[in-house]
């Protein structure tokens, strides 16, 4: 159960996480707000290192043992981050918070198939459910600025 209350909490904080730094990207500029982030997060780790009471980590010696594949991660995640404030700046946060479990379900499929060999079609409608929601939704804010435009020209016009 903990284990759920825990993934939960963690949507929750991405969600904060996500708005903090589009907000960042805006006030400081995108590669700017995204290193921000980062610099955070480093020091945040470094703290932890030392609670924990374990300091080998930052010997040159264990940097050079963890495998380069481990060091993709940090990468991709600042892409990530960098692609989260460019795509919620100009679409939202729900809109970019579902398009973003998309993208994850997407990449859950691939992975689970690749290292453990299980794939299920009933998934892939699941993602599509999800598509056809955004696209529902992202058609009843488009007929909404519409409407707003329409109103606005006719109190222009008056």
């Amino acid at each position: 159960m903990i284990y759920y209350i825990a993934a939960i909490a963690n949507g929750f904080l991405s969600v904060i996480n996500k708005m903090v730094n589009v907000k960042a990207g805006e006030c400081l500029g995108t590669a700017r707000g995204a290193l921000i982030n980062y610099i955070e997060a480093s020091v945040i780790a470094f703290c932890l290192v030392y609670i924990t009471g374990k300091g080998g980590e930052f010997q040159l010696s264990f940097i050079k043992e963890v495998p380069l594949l481990f060091y993709l991660g940090s990468v991709c995640g600042l892409v990530a981050m960098i692609f989260l404030i460019i795509g919620t700046r100009n679409t939202g946060a729900m809109t970019s918070t579902v398009l973003m479990l998309f993208g994850q379900l997407s990449a859950s499929i691939v992975l689970d198939y690749v290292f453990f060999g299980t794939f299920r079609p009933v998934q892939i409608l699941g993602i599509f459910m999800i598509l056809s929601g955004i696209a529902w939704k992202e058609k009843l804010r488009e007929l909404e600025l519409r409407k707003a435009v329409l109103m606005t020209t006719e109190e222009e016009t008056e």
